[in-house]
């Protein structure tokens, strides 16, 4: 058994859309399967199933053992009924390899379609698609991932007689996320930003463009979006570091290298004491008097939020910082503006 788990970004950098991009069929989603796309799905009571959810759903799980098995049992539905492809036999159905091959490709872009549907549900919820093959047949079904319930063995090299894909949707955490779609105030705003920020603009807005047209499923984070667009090595606008070893040497390093460094900066006001930045706050004084080093030479050192863990800083002409906080508002990007902040500033 072949498992692979990516981030988000990690696939975007190799190029998967959404982790699967690679594995799309050439001719696209088969149109018969996009009629149950466009059905949707929906939640009734503990379970979730295609819309409408059948009304025996406030009786689950009936029959079945648990809840994950009623979910299997009425979101299941045979491939090859929907999507053209040869059989070996013409009174009975046998499936050759390509056939298979198809089916799976098949199944793998429809599982991206309903965890795209799983992340939109007004409360998202973590799903599970199984695409399956064999030589008779083409299997398709979802379910809500539950602690301790599962509609298969942990070894899918167990199920000999045929071919097996497992593709997980998680709903990333509540709280830092605005929506499942970019609206179109968000994505001028957000090209508005990287054209403010990036040394090269046009290579920046073609990184923005992908990024947003291959977004997260579950939801749109618009400071991952610039952080992704941006963060381009030395070549980009912004640097990126890990809080707890970003040390004012690194910071200082990492900074200098970028393209919008000022070249009036200095770096001598800092007596190189490590020791002295090993909290939070002792970091923040650095970036504080940093900021305040920036201004003073007509340059912002400005920061995007990346979490609790993360760093992103990079530099701005102070005319263009007005802009800037303008454009962050309409896009709903958390930004940060370093320096002593004097009072009625904000």
């Amino acid at each position: 058994m072949l498992t692979v788990k990516m981030d988000d970004q990690a696939a975007r950098l190799l190029g998967l859309r959404d982790g699967f991009g690679g594995l799309d069929p050439d001719e696209g989603l088969a149109s018969r399967l996009r009629t149950w796309v466009d059905g949707g799905i929906e939640c009734r009571g503990e379970v979730v199933c295609w819309a409408p959810v059948p009304e025996h759903a406030d009786d689950a799980p009936g029959r079945h053992f648990d809840l994950t098995g009623w979910e299997c049992g009425n979101t299941s539905f045979h491939l090859e009924d929907f999507v053209p492809v040869a059989s070996r036999d013409a009174e009975v159905s046998i499936f050759g390899l390509d056939a298979q091959r198809t089916l799976l490709r098949q199944g793998i872009a429809l599982a991206r379609e309903v965890g795209r549907l799983a992340g939109e549900l007004s409360t998202p919820i973590p799903l599970r698609c199984i695409v399956g093959t064999n030589e008779t047949c083409g299997t398709f079904r979802f379910h809500r991932i539950r602690p301790n319930e599962s509609w298969l063995l942990d070894d899918l090299d167990s199920y000999e007689r045929g071919y097996g894909v497992v593709i997980d949707f998680l709903p990333r955490p509540p709280g830092r996320f605005h929506s499942a779609h970019v609206d179109a105030a968000q994505r001028t705003a957000l090209f508005g930003l990287v054209e403010l920020i990036a040394p090269d603009v046009e290579k920046a807005c073609r990184r923005l463009e992908y990024v947003l047209d291959n977004a997260s499923w579950s939801a749109f984070d618009p400071e991952n979006a610039l952080i992704e667009t941006l963060y381009d090595g030395v070549d980009g606008g912004l640097a990126h570091f890990h809080r707890m070893v970003a040390d004012p040497e690194s910071i200082r390093s990492r900074l200098a290298l970028l393209p919008t460094c000022p070249a009036e900066l200095t770096w001598d006001w800092y007596d190189g004491d490590i020791r002295r930045c090993k909290t939070e706050a002792d970091r923040q004084t650095y970036l504080r008097l940093l900021g305040d080093h920036c201004r003073a030479v007509g340059t912002a050192l400005i920061g995007v939020f990346a979490g609790e863990n993360g760093l992103v800083l990079g530099f701005l002409p102070l005319d263009k910082l007005e802009r800037f906080a303008e454009l962050a508002a309409v896009a709903k990007a958390e930004i940060i503006i370093h320096g002593t902040v004097e009072p009625g500033a904000d």
